[in-house]
Order: structure tokens, then sequence, then C-alpha cells
């Protein structure tokens, strides 16, 4: 076997101790690299407590500060399908309704409207061609008051102008059988133009009848790709629902518009079309709309005699019938 030869200075018994010194500097670093860590460690969690505790301060702070600031303004707060709370900045020219919802009783299917034990509200429907054959007669005695008539409405794709196919019908039928009417018109103006001929085309049609209850201005958005309403704009909109409503009142009646909750709170300036009456479809227990309104399109689901399927129920807190004579 061959000699191994170790390096000068160096011999077989000195080997391990060398060995041993090694090790102990590895021990050294590696405790010092983990004392630094420790080091590194502390000092990353006192920092991240500062910061959570910054920004606990700072939420607070901010906190209090919006609600401070909406404090000083006069909000209303509503629940969105969509979004669920939202805040809007209440309109200070448009008066606020002072209805208590805690005084509606339901009374053999409708809603009614007490103060001091006097019921003061006034019930109502609304039909189109889709409820048929209608006894009116039946109707009336069923405690129904008055009936708002669709007298006709503008095609959402074609433009065109139609009346009702049973508005006379049904007009003839209700004040034959001792109700009060009014009429509704189901607008898809695209501008004012069209909007004072919807309003012309009405006057025209209720000619012949007494109608005391308001003539209505109903604007509604459709939905399909193919409507021509889809694009019309905000101011557009209300330029015609203020066309139709100052028409119809040039024609001796009393002009309304009609609108749900949602609508009529972000593409009508009510600001601007507070002058006419309201008539509200909101179907819930309590309306959460906050400004006034005359009537309100409380179900859309009623059941009244005379009527097969369902109906919209209404009561309007105007005897109309009183205004006009």
């Amino acid at each position: 076997m061959e000699e191994v030869k170790l390096p000068p200075g160096r011999s077989e018994k000195s080997a391990p101790d060398s060995e041993k010194k090694t090790g102990i500097e590895i021990k050294t670093i590696v405790i010092i690299s983990l004392a630094i860590a420790l080091v590194i460690l502390a000092a990353a969690v006192i920092m991240l407590k500062n910061a959570l505790k910054a920004d606990e301060e700072y939420l607070s702070a901010q906190a209090s500060r919006v609600f401070e600031y909406y404090g000083e303004r006069d909000v209303i707060v509503l629940d969105d399908p969509t979004y669920g709370d939202i805040w809007l900045d209440a309109l200070t020219d448009v008066p606020r309704h002072t209805l208590d919802f805690d005084n509606v009783k339901v009374e053999n299917g409708f809603k009614n409207y007490y103060e001091d034990g006097v019921k003061i509200n006034k019930t109502g429907i609304d039909v189109s061609y889709h409820q048929g054959d209608i006894d009116w007669e039946a109707v009336k005695a069923d405690g129904v008051d008055f009936a708002m008539l669709r007298v006709g409405y503008r095609g959402y794709e074609s433009g065109m102008i139609n009346i009702d196919e049973r508005f006379h019908e049904y007009a003839r039928g209700a004040l034959d059988a001792g109700l009060d009417v009014g009429v509704y018109f189901y607008s898809q103006a695209i501008n004012p133009e069209e909007a004072y001929e919807e309003a012309n085309a009405v006057l025209e049609e209720i000619k012949d009848y007494e109608v005391m209850y308001p003539v209505v201005f109903d604007w509604e958005l459709v939905g399909e790709e193919s409507s021509r309403t889809n694009d019309v704009a905000a101011e557009t909109l209300n330029e015609c629902a203020a066309v139709f409503c100052n028409t119809i009142a040039r024609g001796g009646h009393i002009p309304m518009i009609y609108s749900v909750k949602r609508m009529a709170l972000m593409k009508l300036d009510m600001s601007r079309l507070s002058g006419f009456d309201f008539w509200l479809a909101e179907y819930r227990e309590e309306p959460e709309y906050p400004y006034e309104f005359k009537m309100w399109q409380y179900a859309s689901d009623g059941k009244v005699n005379g009527i097969e399927g369902e109906v919209d129920l209404n009561m309007s807190f105007v005897d109309y019938s009183e205004v006009r004579r």
C-alpha cells in the first residue's frame, strides 16, 4: 500500500483537532445568522404592528370624516337590486311626501290610507286590452272608484302611434258603471316633436268622454336591442315629458307622469317636472320614493271581481273628480 503523506506541520494526531475547529466555526456562523434573522423578523413585526395601527387610525379618521361629511348633507339611501344601498343627494326644490304608511290598512284585497280614522284615498285599477272582457258593473261593486285606461301606445320598433283596441269599449263601460276615468299613453317618443304628436293623438281620442282623472305620460325603458328608444338621452326624455304634459294641460286636462322609483330618481329631472302630478309604481309594503306623489301603483297582481286574471292596483291620494268640478 502506498504511504499517505501529510502536509508539512501536520500529523495524523492533529487532523481531528482541525476538523473540530472548522465545525465550531460553522456553528458560530449559523448561530449568528439565526440571530440576525431573528432581529430582522422582530423589526418586521414591529413595523407591521405600526403599519396596522396607522391604518386603523387612518380608517377610523376617514370613517369619522365621511360620517360628518354626509351628516352635513341631505341624502337619500335607497335599496338597489344591483348595488345594495346607494346614496343620492336629496333634491332641495322638490317637496317630500308626508305620508305615514303605518296608516295603511288592507281591506277586501285593497290598500287604504287612513287619517284620524277616515279613509282618504280612492281605489283604482289600470287596464289595457290585455285584461280582455271586463264586467265594469262588477268592478264598481267590488269597491273600485276609478280606472286608468290605456288610450294607446307608440311602437318601440316601428315608432307608429296605435290606439288601444279596447280603449273606447273600456271608456264607455267604465263611465256607464259610474267609475271615474283617467287615461295613460305608453310613450316611446325619441324627441319633443313625437311627444307633442302623442299628446294631440290622446286629446283627439278622449274628446268625447268625461275624463276626470289625469292624462298620463308613461315612458318606459324597453330593454330590447331593437328598441328605438335605447339611446334617448335623459335631457331629451325630460323635454318629451314636459312637452306632453304641457300640451295636455292646454287641452283642458290634468297632466301626470308615471314612473317606477329607479327611473324617477336616476333619469327623470324631478326638479323640472315636479310641477306635474306624479304617479309612482313601486311594489313594496312601503314605498322608498321620498318625494311627493299623488297616486301609488302598489301591486301588479291584484284580483278584482269582473276581471279575469291579475290587474294593477292603485290608490289615489287626490279625489280628482272633486278637483275637476
